[in-house]
């Protein structure tokens, strides 16, 4: 059984290879998350920004109907 395993590991000589190309692809992917989850928050707070500022978005926050 644990020959099995390190043989799989070993990937057949390629490992080197192998999970070099997993672990990069690995840290791409998680830098597009991050760069994606930081925008995604500037953006909501851009428009948090907006619409408090929105003279329409006040009056209805408010109560009033807008004119």
């Amino acid at each position: 059984m644990m020959q099995k395993i390190s043989e799989y590991f070993a990937m057949g000589g390629y490992a080197g290879f192998v999970w070099s190309a997993y672990g990069a692809a690995a840290l791409i992917l998680i830098g597009l998350l991050v760069m994606s989850w930081k925008d995604l928050r500037a953006r909501q707070a851009e428009i948090a920004v907006l619409e408090a500022s929105s003279p329409r978005r006040r009056h209805q926050a408010e109560g009033a109907e807008p004119s």
